[in-house]
């Protein structure tokens, strides 16, 4: 098959490019791949990269290569769509990329196209090829920016196939972005063999990664302090760069250990160094996987590393090919060191189990675990996911998908609840790809995301067009139920994403707000209670969202079976305004004087958003009592500023009262001060 990777570049020192040029290598000896970079700004990568790998630049930003681009006006605009380098001055990748990004997105020939960076996801979560899609996570999704993750979760849905480093990775993006748990997979980097060995005899102690803060350097230093007390024939060689460098070198001085912790600079590719060490200290924080590990251990070293998440304990055996410390502890890092390097036999022990242990992350393991995760995408793409919802005569909804291919014994449709909690629950599919969500099921109130899955475990999400979801007979279901709960109901939807969802409305007690009339005195509403009846001290309460503690009450009456009639007084509402600019009130009924509040709604209906459909009347109220002096010195200022302005009128206060649904479908009257 066609395997493309999509890079920002090669043209910088880090992991994931080592990585992604790591697996290019090893995937080449069966298939035909090619990394797409968006841009190029040096001739040569860091890292050796298999020449049976194609590279395609799609913007070169070199000035003296034969097809530069820096002529190009487009490289100095920021892209549309492509996500923005939070601050940048200038675009990271240009107008001009992006648009070459979505060209070749409609022209590869691609079977799978892989991304290795979370604004490279977004964009190949949105592309229409009909290629497998599958990003790589290099890092832990949970830290990043908000406005990435705002973007890259709801991206992962359409993604046919998502990798992490460790199992504990998946937890947490699976718990992040409970939909796609089944599209998950296990994807160490793909470290190749050491081309040359330790012999074990230098006393030298090796360290590399870049100097920052989160990589811990510090601690090393103090540690290795602690190790020369008692061993000072030792030298600590720190490879990398970055802005801890200064601090380190100042407190070296200052330890006056110049002689013996080196800074070695940058090291591209490092891993040949390694072979004149003896150990390897690996000092970080957080580490998600930790591609040096693996480098020295395959070069024959033992690694003394700290517990970091949660790149280390997935790849080293504590007391079998090397140690685990926890972080920022230089006591116990300087034990572990003198720990091994005196005593020679278990050193070398650890260094030969070292070497076997990182063939689980050679060319030919991580290509045959990779390979195994494409084809379970593609049994999954193989899947039907475009589905139809229609709601019959009393109220179940019926989901079609087509008939299921020979290969699936059996199926479900599966709902998944939004939001943190993920709750499940299946619903049987026939063979002909039809499954019932009885109005009587149970389904818990919230809204649901749909799925097809298989009797092998295999999940696709649902989807639907704007033909595809029927609620004619939704408008005639009989309301309040005769059974259960009063108020059952379930609304199919297409969401915005294109996804197949379900409302349900699950409440044994229901008020459903009828007809509302807005006038400048009344805001008179009738609406019908459900599962209760009006008792003594009925009233209808209106409860100050900022304040829970301020609630007014006003009388309902009975209007016959289970109608009822109440009318809001607006001059009580604007009396409590008090001094803020607005003021929101969410109204509740109390049935009776020692029952619970039930919230008044807008629930039997198929508008799945109420709030710009039922709309209310705005009257403006003016009152005689005094503004505050915060008003009066704010209009003051607003008319100071303008040619024709004038103070307000003393005592006059406008008050504008808008009555609304919330986007939980309750009724509330918003208070604002108009100025």
């Amino acid at each position: 098959m066609k395997i493309a990777f999509l890079v920002r570049d090669l043209c910088h020192m880090g992991g994931v490019v080592s990585a992604t040029q790591n697996l290019a290598g090893a995937l080449a000896d069966r298939h035909e791949v090619e990394i797409v970079a968006l841009r190029k700004v040096r001739d040569e990568s860091y890292f050796p990269l298999d020449p049976r790998v194609r590279v395609r630049v799609l913007s070169d930003l070199r000035p003296h290569a034969a097809a530069s681009d820096v002529d190009n006006p487009l490289v100095d605009k920021f892209p549309l769509v492509y996500p923005l380098n939070t601050g940048a001055k200038t675009p990271v990748v240009s107008r001009l990329a992006e648009l070459r990004l979505l060209e070749w997105f409609e022209t590869t020939d691609a079977d799978v196209v892989v991304s290795s960076s979370p604004r490279n996801t977004i964009m190949l979560a949105q592309a229409k090829g009909d290629f497998l899609k599958v990003t790589q996570e290099h890092s832990m999704p949970s830290i990043y920016a908000a406005d990435i993750k705002k973007k890259l979760f709801p991206s992962y849905r359409f993604l046919d196939a998502l990798t992490a480093l460790t199992p504990e990775e998946v937890v947490s993006i699976g718990n992040l972005v409970p939909a796609v748990r089944n599209r998950l997979a296990v994807m160490p980097n793909c470290v190749p063999a050491a081309p040359v060995r330790s012999k074990g005899t230098n006393k030298v102690v090796v360290a590399a990664g870049h100097l920052t803060v989160n990589k811990d350097h510090a601690t090393l230093v103090e540690a290795f302090a602690k190790v020369l007390e008692s061993e000072p024939d030792w030298t600590l060689r720190i490879y990398g760069s970055g802005t801890e460098k200064a601090k380190l070198r100042a407190r070296i001085e200052d330890l006056g250990l110049s002689g013996r912790i080196l800074l070695m600079g940058e090291y591209a590719p490092v891993s040949p160094e390694f072979a004149k060490g003896t150990l390897f200290v690996l000092p970080s924080k957080r580490e998600a996987f930790g591609n040096v590990i693996v480098e020295a251990m395959a070069a024959g070293l033992p690694v003394i590393s700290t517990d970091a998440d949660h790149g280390p304990r997935n790849i080293l055996t504590h007391g079998e090919d090397g140690l685990i410390v926890p972080g920022g502890d230089a006591g116990a890092m300087a034990g572990a060191i003198l720990e091994l390097i005196q005593d020679d036999e278990r050193r070398q022990k650890m260094a030969a189990a070292a070497v076997r242990n990182a063939e689980r992350f050679h060319e030919q393991a991580s290509r045959e675990r990779f390979e195994a995760i494409l084809d379970e995408a593609f049994a999954r793409k193989a899947l039907p996911s475009r589905a139809t919802a229609r709601v019959d005569e009393e109220g179940s909804v019926h989901v079609s998908v087509g008939r299921l291919p020979g290969s699936v014994r059996s199926a479900e449709l599966l709902l998944r609840r939004t939001g943190k909690d993920g709750e499940e629950r299946r619903f049987p599919m026939s063979s002909a790809g039809d499954a019932v969500v009885a109005w009587d099921a149970g389904l818990p109130q919230g809204t649901w995301e749909s799925s097809l899955v298989t009797d092998a475990g295999r999940e696709v999400p649902l989807y639907t067009d704007g033909y595809g979801c029927d609620t004619r007979d939704l408008l005639s279901v009989e309301l309040p139920r005769r059974q259960g709960p009063s108020m059952a109901l379930l609304l199919p939807h297409r969401h915005d994403d294109g996804g197949l969802r379900l409302r349900s409305v699950l409440r044994e007690v229901h008020v459903e707000v009828g007809p509302v009339r807005v006038d400048e005195r009344t805001i008179a509403l009738q609406a019908r209670l459900w599962g209760a009846q009006l008792g003594p001290g009925a009233v209808l309460e209106g409860v100050c969202r900022a304040d829970k503690k301020r609630v007014l009450a006003f009388p309902v009456r009975g209007a016959g079976g289970d109608l009822f009639a109440a009318d809001i007084d607006c001059s009580r509402l604007v009396a409590e305004h008090g001094e803020e600019a607005e003021v929101i009130w969410d109204f509740w009924l109390r049935p009776a004087a020692d029952a619970p509040r039930v919230s008044l709604g807008k629930l039997a209906t198929d508008v799945l958003q109420p709030t710009d459909v039922f709309t209310f009347p705005r009257p403006v109220l003016s009152t005689g009592t005094a503004p505050s002096r915060a008003f009066v010195a704010r209009a003051a200022r607003k008319a100071a500023r303008t040619v024709t302005g004038s103070a307000p009128r003393p005592g006059v206060v406008r008050t504008e009262l808008r009555p609304y649904y919330t986007v939980l479908s309750q009724f509330a009257v918003k208070t604002v001060r108009k100025k």
